[in-house]
């Protein structure tokens, strides 16, 4: 009885890798790097600070920050998402983070740490949009029911934007200043491997995942002149 139940086991524990690959990557830009840019934040400059960096575009050694690597295509409509709650704040007169990515069906929670108001304000494809007075500590949390690029602004402050991406199923990562990005436990099979940066553009790679680690690379030579929120 015993053997059998540890070959049971046994059987479960080895068979479960097989049934999951991984994704790894990295992201570059190797383009005409534009001239930085700084926010002057005028009579706000006590709250804010004098100045506020541009994070459009964020680079080291060519490799990108928040890119947004994410799946679709046929195999990807099975996958499940694992909806959370996810926030972004009003802080120095910034938004932090300045690009936020979850699965749809979550939660987003909207704070302010600021001592002044701000009005937020979102422009979305497919979600409710958001235009909202924000006091000195309120709080907002709306659902993102579908996948949508949706841009974040204060129609108080000029210089604040964000980005909040919004993907059909919880297989996604972010890049961070490494510009390297990892998606864990994928099902076998094929799928389009989506990549939206906010000054780059999109671009996607058909891929097929096996039980073994899939490599796929990106690099944008040049600017995108439109960019799609979508």
């Amino acid at each position: 009885m015993f053997k059998l139940i540890f070959a049971t086991f046994s059987l479960l524990i080895l068979a479960s890798p097989v049934q999951a690959g991984t994704i790894k990557g990295e992201v570059k830009y190797s383009g005409k790097v534009p001239t930085p840019i700084t926010h002057k934040t005028g009579k706000f400059k006590k709250v804010c600070g004098p100045e506020i960096p541009d994070e459009s575009l964020i680079l080291k050694n060519q490799k990108v920050k928040n890119v947004v690597v994410w799946l679709e295509g046929k195999h990807a409509k099975k996958l499940k998402s694992k909806p959370g709650t996810y926030t972004i704040n009003q802080k120095k007169c910034a938004y932090s983070p300045h690009v936020l990515a979850m699965p749809q069906g979550s939660e987003l929670k909207i704070l302010t740490s600021d001592p002044i108001n701000h009005n937020i304000h979102t422009y979305s494809f497919d979600n409710d949009p958001i235009n909202i007075m924000f006091l000195p500590n309120q709080d907002y949390t709306q659902e993102m029911e579908e996948p949508d690029v949706i841009k974040v602004s204060c129609d108080l402050h000029g210089w604040m934007e964000a980005y909040i991406v919004v993907t059909p199923n919880s297989y996604f990562a972010m890049t961070k200043s490494d510009g390297a990005f990892e998606i864990k436990d994928v099902p076998p099979g094929k799928y389009t491997l989506k990549v939206w940066h906010e000054s780059l553009g999109e671009e996607s790679r058909k891929i097929e995942i096996g039980k073994n680690v899939t490599q796929v690379n990106f690099n944008f030579t040049e600017l995108a002149t439109q960019v799609s929120q979508k």
